[in-house]
């Protein structure tokens, strides 16, 4: 079962970029941000929404744990083994590319019902 764009776009932004990471996206200065959306959907079905969950709390724990200076070299380590920091940046965007982003992902929801 695939997911929705129009679901994909009511995640919030850290599900949109650990999406974006999971697809083949390589980074580019001046993101097409159609194209974004299209690697949105395809990271997110190639890892599915538990997997892609999973991630989220993942990373958001460990970020979490960075701010409150709690980090540990084992929870570096285990982060390493999990994520590619580099690739992550890179799939950053900022909240004005989201905003579009979101946009593209409920005109492709909406251009899948017309068809």
């Amino acid at each position: 079962m695939s997911l929705s764009p129009a679901v994909l776009a009511q995640l919030p932004s850290v599900a949109l970029t650990l999406a974006l990471y999971a697809s083949d996206y390589v980074h580019e200065r001046r993101p097409d941000l159609e194209k974004v959306a299209a690697f949105i959907v395809d990271g997110a079905n190639r890892w599915g929404l538990p997997e892609l969950m999973n991630n989220v709390c993942h990373l958001v724990a460990f970020w979490q744990m960075c701010d409150d200076d709690a980090s540990t070299s084992e929870a570096w380590s285990a982060h390493e083994k999990r994520f590619d920091n580099y690739r992550i940046l890179h799939c950053t965007l900022s909240k004005r590319q989201f905003a579009t982003v979101r946009r593209h992902l409920r005109a492709m929801a909406t251009e899948a019902v017309a068809a």
